[in-house]
């Protein structure tokens, strides 16, 4: 059987950052790509990048397949980034206007055409929804645990969920453009919200994935192939 090879496309939860016990971004040295690797006849190259957002990844899909369009399949990880917002200036000015830092719009519009190109030369795109953020930490992380920074920043928010929902618009835009163009979907949101114990999986900062976390994004790329599989062979 032949192996296939596979890129991985996207930001810091697929590069596997984690914060360590300073609470100092690091790498990970135990996220089990070559589990995937193994169980699934795959080879896999990660081209992911810390604070990726999803114009930095078009150039990056763009030198990438200017270099080696060597690959079967395309797997996409956008949107963390592109929601996040410019928190310091928020807490000097909660009252003005601001915006994340790609408006949805823009966002979808530019990964619709991202997942396009790859069709276009040939490559299988697969594409997995947001892991779901911790939002009070999270706010805690940004505001660096200050409560006057905390307050200014809800003055702004009204109600922290509001990091939550916004996330989740550009999780659901994933989906829509996955389920447009026919991509296959993971549904990694699904099986962090599924589990009872959904902070344990995360770090300090309410965002990235922990070790726990990863292994659940791990598993939900196995599960998907392996049903996936099952049900090709009934």
């Amino acid at each position: 059987m032949k192996i296939k090879k596979v890129a991985l496309f996207g930001d810091s939860i697929l590069r596997g950052v984690i914060l360590d016990d300073n609470n100092k971004y690091c790498f990970s040295k135990n996220i089990d790509w070559q589990f995937i690797e193994n169980t699934l006849n795959v080879s896999i190259v990660n081209k992911s990048r810390f604070g990726c957002e999803i114009v930095k990844g078009q150039k990056i899909v763009n030198d990438f397949l200017l270099a080696s369009d060597d690959i079967d399949v395309a797997v996409i990880e956008y949107g963390g980034n592109d929601s996040d917002f410019m928190w310091n200036e928020i807490a000097l000015n909660p009252m003005s206007q601001h915006t994340s830092k790609t408006g949805i719009v823009e966002f979808e519009q530019k990964l619709r055409t991202l997942v396009l190109q790859l069709k276009a030369k040939g490559i299988k795109v697969v594409m997995m929804s947001l892991p779901p953020l911790d939002a009070q930490r999270y706010l805690n992380w940004v505001a660096e645990n200050k409560k006057e920074k905390i307050d200014s920043i809800m003055c702004f928010l009204g109600d922290v969920a509001r990091i939550y929902r916004y996330q989740e618009i550009f999780s659901n835009a994933v989906m829509k453009v996955a389920l447009e163009n026919k991509c296959d979907f993971v549904d990694v949101r699904q099986k962090f919200l599924q589990n009872e114990r959904f902070p344990d999986l995360m770090c300090a900062d309410g965002i990235h994935p922990n070790e726990k976390g990863q292994k659940v994004i791990v598993d939900a790329f196995v599960d998907y192939y392996s049903d996936a599989a099952l049900a090709k062979a009934n």
